[in-house]
């Protein structure tokens, strides 16, 4: 029986511990990822779009916070620079969303209750970026209760994204899924590392895995940070075209990219997620920059 990436009993040096079981169980649990990482590729190269939601349903139910600093994450300074993103208050447009008032259904009366779920990303038009810096959705947040029909991390990043990049909006090429801390997540990178002699460190530019040529990158699409990617790609290739998502993995060991010390903001999936708080020295940040590459262009043949 596959052992699910997360499951504290072997979420730590898998290809050391000396339990060759354990390892035989995440490779099969590993299978699993990669055959449900090809079914969303098939989905993002055929499926149609499919976009019901427009700006005013997130008035229902939905608040925008207004009191949030306009820029990245210090943390990230060298990576942004190094590709050429603005870090200007001028070009960031934070995209903060509180799933914090009932919804009122159709005739006016109230539905459901608030589930105090939250997307909180920045939007850089200018550089065809999303930043996404912590993602508690409402299912997470209230697993017990209905849900708001407009709920998903991917629709309501879609419509923040529109909303600031107006006619721009099929220029979005880089998604990046901050300080990664859920443990599955972080299993499964963990995993694919394992054999690496340098401890696992990935620093910048790190590790790309084309989900089209790698197992690693079927795998990847098929965790929470990846599937919301891919159901953002399908459900828009009218506007953005038909993209694959290629992960581009990194690490920061205990502060920012460049080496220096600092606290990293959170990164929560969109769906579901378990993990504490990190602002520690010694811990190695995961992070996965999704580069939106032309469904024609040609699948990279090795990791890069």
């Amino acid at each position: 029986v596959p052992v699910p990436f997360g499951v504290d009993e072997y979420s730590h040096n898998l290809s050391t511990n000396g339990h060759g079981s354990p390892i035989i169980k995440r490779d099969l649990e590993f299978e699993l990822l990669v055959c449900t990482g090809g079914q969303l590729l098939e989905m993002i190269m055929n499926a149609p779009a499919n976009n019901p939601w427009v700006q005013e349903d997130l008035q229902n139910g939905w608040t925008k916070r207004e009191d949030v600093v306009a820029e990245p994450p210090q943390e990230l300074d060298f990576v942004l620079d190094s590709m050429g993103i603005s870090r200007s208050y001028i070009d960031v447009k934070p995209a903060y969303w509180n799933q914090d008032k009932t919804f009122v259904d159709a005739d006016g009366n109230p539905d459901t209750p608030a589930t105090l779920g939250y997307y909180h990303n920045k939007m850089i038009p200018s550089s065809g970026t999303i930043i996404a810096e912590a993602n508690y959705s409402p299912k997470f947040k209230a697993p017990n209760q209905p849900l708001p029909p407009l709920n998903r991390w991917s629709d309501i990043v879609w419509l923040s994204w529109v909303a600031e990049a107006g006619a721009d909006a099929s220029n979005l090429i880089l998604i990046l899924r901050n300080n990664i801390i859920t443990q599955s997540t972080r299993d499964l990178l963990e995993f694919i590392h394992s054999a690496r002699p340098d401890d696992l460190q990935l620093p910048w530019p790190g590790i790309a895995y084309d989900p089209r040529s790698t197992k690693e990158g079927k795998a990847i699409l098929a965790t929470s940070h990846g599937q919301g990617v891919a159901y953002l790609l399908k459900d828009h290739s009218d506007v953005l075209g038909r993209r694959v998502p290629v992960a581009r993995i990194f690490t920061v060991a205990g502060g920012a990219a460049d080496g220096s010390e600092g606290a990293l903001d959170d990164d929560f999936d969109g769906d579901s997620d378990d993990g504490d708080d990190f602002d520690d020295e010694d811990f190695l940040y995961y992070y996965i920059l999704w580069e939106l590459r032309d469904a024609g262009s040609p699948p990279l043949k090795e990791m890069l």
